[in-house]
């Protein structure tokens, strides 16, 4: 790698399972990996914009946190600091030896820290071969090691050259065996990092285990009893009652133990507008390959065969939902697992009917009050145990939450930091709002009222409407540009101390479906007190506003993704909306007059733009992000409409 600049940061065959005995549950702290799983030492003249941006994107779409120099260096820090702390910090190293590798003494430096660690070493030899690392001055490195001598560091040519020889007997990979093909050259690099690296890919679990172990136990053993066949466990229970949290458990379980080839944990699934998405996850964490189109999805679901695979879908409302992931179970491998999450047992029951395959079902049930009172206490407390003072407050508050571990988590974090005597009002009053309230939703949405600020409210709503699943930096990029926020990363802040967000292992904005819903209603019953939409996240009922020209300076953001006709594609009907903030306009082909739409524009997402350039008359001095994703016709961001402050540029995938 050459010398680093300072960048801002942008972004098996089993024994028979069911004489197995349980093993015992693995312990791990997801916060004790580092923040980068992969060290890229490369020499960036010559391959840093092709093929390791390119292995770099692979990487990261499998889950992984890449060091790429400066795109990964953090602010604030010395380069050299930053690179040493990745160095040292990451499980695998990959070095990718180009025709110039040589020349660069940082590189041959990091290649010679890399032995000193102890990791593992994936060479990469690219347009060069094994025997130039054992023989170094009979091939393209001798003109950089001559170079260095000259330059009077004979002591480090010396442990560079024992650094290459020691290199050269690794297990690596060659370009030449790939016959050029880069792009098989990077899929077998991706799998031989998740091979290395399977407790990377852990999902992020819930930070008090309390009540978990036996209900883990209970489907782990579940797993185990369907033996050498394809086995499907459903879980289902209520909403907000762990059925996720449990289910990354046992993901997280087997990814320790390797007991399976590949795994694939598909999120939300209900909620995912595009089964598509969903099907290239599936097929890129399985086969490690591309799907481009859900037409294709057959043949490399065909591919699975003889793949021992555990295949998690997470909360689904449909059988149509399962069957488009999993189109045939019987074409799984002997001793595949697939659990199922829903709230609908009936859903699950459906799934289960069909021969060839060993099912069981395990219903999440209602925490113990003991844990119940456990949990809100490590919420509301940090402790297990209430403060002196609390204990009955505590047990009330914790009783009037139903034993919902999501309702006890919410209620517990609004209340944390209320501990002084004149407080003990606003638990009682808390405890009765509780009690009157049966619905789910009301009774998280005391966690909303009781926000300190409109900006936190008003921050709350922008996320459950249309920024779940975003990256952290991104949407902060959003609020830090719109006049509406003063202080975004204080109620950003003030949001996940609440448990009302969090953020995922790749740093994107999650919220549980519950709060999402309760956010949505609180945007809709607003709404109806005003007889004004500020929030339009619904693409049916959007084009229904723009059909009936309802669109006002009232609109804050509004979604039209997949429109096909009708309002949503002219021009036109956008233009009353003088404050629309947030607009998603996927796969739309809107043409008109733009020269008279919001200047106020902070993201506009388009994905698979139809243009080979934005609309010129399109007023973007505002805005802040702009994703392009998959717009292959696009050639040029016109200068008449571009903005210099755009700081998130993404087209066809790539974040710029």
């Amino acid at each position: 790698m050459d010398a680093p600049s300072v960048a801002p940061e942008v972004q098996v065959s089993p024994v028979p399972e069911d004489v197995r005995p349980l093993p015992p549950t693995v312990s791990y702290d997801i916060q004790s990996l580092g923040k980068y799983d992969v060290f890229l030492n490369h020499r960036g003249p010559d391959v840093k914009d092709t093929f390791v941006a390119h292995l770099n994107d692979a990487l990261c779409a499998a889950g992984f946190h890449p060091f790429l120099d400066a795109k990964s260096l953090i602010k604030g820090k010395h380069p050299y600091n930053s690179i040493n702390e990745a160095l040292s910090g990451v499980g695998v190293h990959v070095a990718i030896f180009s025709k110039g590798y040589a020349e660069s003494k940082y590189c041959l430096d990091e290649l010679h820290d890399m032995l000193e660690s102890g990791k593992l070493i994936l060479p990469v030899f690219y347009g060069v071969e094994v025997e130039h690392l054992c023989r170094p001055y009979d091939g393209p490195f001798a003109a950089g090691l001559r170079k260095h001598k000259k330059r009077g560091r004979h002591q480090d040519v010396e442990r560079w050259e024992t650094a290459l020889a020691k290199v050269a007997d690794l297990q690596g990979f060659r370009l030449a065996e790939f016959n050029g093909d880069e792009a098989q050259l990077k899929r077998r690099i991706v799998l031989a990092v998740q091979r290395a690296l399977p407790a990377r890919r852990l999902q992020q679990v819930a930070p008090h285990r309390v009540g978990l172990e036996e209900s883990l136990k209970v489907v782990i053993k579940k797993l185990n009893l369907t033996g050498d066949s394809v086995g499907i466990i459903g879980v289902f229970g209520m909403g907000g009652i762990g059925k996720t949290t449990l289910v990354r458990e046992v993901y997280n379980h087997f990814a320790m133990e390797k007991r399976f080839e590949e795994q694939s944990f598909l999120k939300d699934v209900r909620s995912i507008t595009d089964p598509l998405d969903l099907q290239k996850q599936l097929v890129y964490d399985l086969l490690q390959e591309d799907l481009q189109s859900s037409e294709k999805f057959s043949y490399w679901f065909d591919r699975f065969m003889g793949r021992k695979v555990l295949i998690v879908v997470d909360d689904i409302d449909h059988r149509s939902q399962f069957d488009v992931l999993i189109p045939h179970i019987d074409k799984l491998a002997r001793g595949s697992r697939i659990l199922v999450t829903s709230r609908d047992q009936n859903v699950l029951t459906n799934i289960m009917r069909g021969d060839g395959h060993l099912t069981a079902m395990h219903e999440v049930e209602l925490m113990s009050p003991h844990d119940s009172y456990r949990l809100f206490n490590w919420h509301a407390f940090y402790n297990e145990k209430a403060s002196d003072g609390f204990q009955d407050l505590a047990r009330k508050v914790a009783d009037a939450c139903c034993r919902l571990p999501l309702a006890l988590e919410v209620i517990g974090a609004f209340l944390f930091d209320k501990k002084r005597p004149e407080d003990r009002d606003c638990w009682h009053q808390a405890t009765e709002t509780l009690r009157a309230n049966g619905d789910i939703l009301n009774k998280l949405k005391i966690s909303y009222d009781g926000l300190s600020s409109d900006e936190s409210r008003l921050m709350f709503t922008d996320i459950a409407c249309f920024l779940i699943g975003k990256d952290e930096q991104m949407a902060m990029q959003i609020f830090e540009s719109c006049i509406s926020y003063t202080g975004p990363q204080v109620s950003f802040h003030a949001l996940m101390d609440k448990s009302l967000v969090t953020l995922d292992s790749d740093r994107r904005i999650r919220m549980h479906d519950l709060l999402r819903d309760m956010g949505r209603n609180v945007v809709t019953k607003q709404s109806q007190i005003e007889g004004q939409r500020s929030h339009l996240w619904d693409p049916t009922m959007a084009e229904r506003v723009l059909r009936k020209n309802q669109g006002t300076d009232t609109v804050r953001g509004l979604s039209v993704a997949g429109a096909k006709d009708g309002a949503a594609w002219k021009a036109e009907t956008y233009t009353r909306m003088s404050e629309l903030h947030f607009l998603i306009l996927d796969h739309c082909q809107v043409k008109g007059d733009f020269s008279s739409w919001s200047e106020e524009l902070r993201w506009l997402q388009w994905w698979s733009l139809p243009l080979s350039e934005l609309p010129p008359t399109l007023c973007l001095l505002n805005l802040s992000v702009l994703d392009l994703t998959g717009s292959k016709s696009v050639t040029q961001i016109s200068p008449k409409n571009s903005n210099d402050e755009v700081q998130t540029l993404q087209i066809g995938g790539m974040m710029h």
